[in-house]
């Protein structure tokens, strides 16, 4: 299987979470590489069989918290993404609040299977990403192994 992981970074956090995951996705042996979301191209795109889709959280703990826009306007300008598998993280300093409900909302809009999602906080998270990954691995495949159109 051969993984892209797509993230929408400011401070850097969100891209370490991106490089985690992927090397986690690498110490199973499996394909996997990051790309920024803003510049991935229509190749890049067709090449990966499952996607991981991150953002920062933008707002102010209560007040307009979600994905970064730069996130949701690169994440509107995708092709259809053709059922593809995809797993969502975000990256916050309190709460995330509504966040991957609204990452999965779009990635559903642009014709993903999303099989799941993960808040990372910026203390001690990265512990997290064996965990995440442990998760979404088979939940891909299963999802990837479905017929377009048909329910994981």
């Amino acid at each position: 299987m051969r993984i892209l992981i797509l993230y929408e970074s400011r401070r850097g956090f969100t891209l370490t979470v991106a490089r985690a995951i992927r090397d986690e996705f690498r110490a199973r042996g499996m394909t996997a590489t990051t790309c920024a979301l803003g510049t991935v191209d229509a190749g890049t795109l067709a090449a990966a069989d499952a996607l991981v889709v991150g953002s920062w959280v933008a707002g102010k703990i209560v007040v307009g918290v979600g994905p970064a826009a730069e996130a949701i306007r690169a994440i509107g300008a995708l092709p259809d993404l053709d059922g593809r598998p995809v797993a969502t993280f975000c990256t916050c300093d309190v709460a995330p609040k509504g966040t991957l409900a609204t990452l999965e909302d779009l990635l559903l809009e642009r014709g993903a299977t999303v099989v799941g999602g993960f808040a990372f906080r910026r203390r001690g998270s990265l512990r997290h990403v064996p965990a995440y990954v442990d998760a979404i691995v088979p939940a891909l495949e299963r999802a990837g192994d479905a017929p377009a159109g048909a329910e994981a």
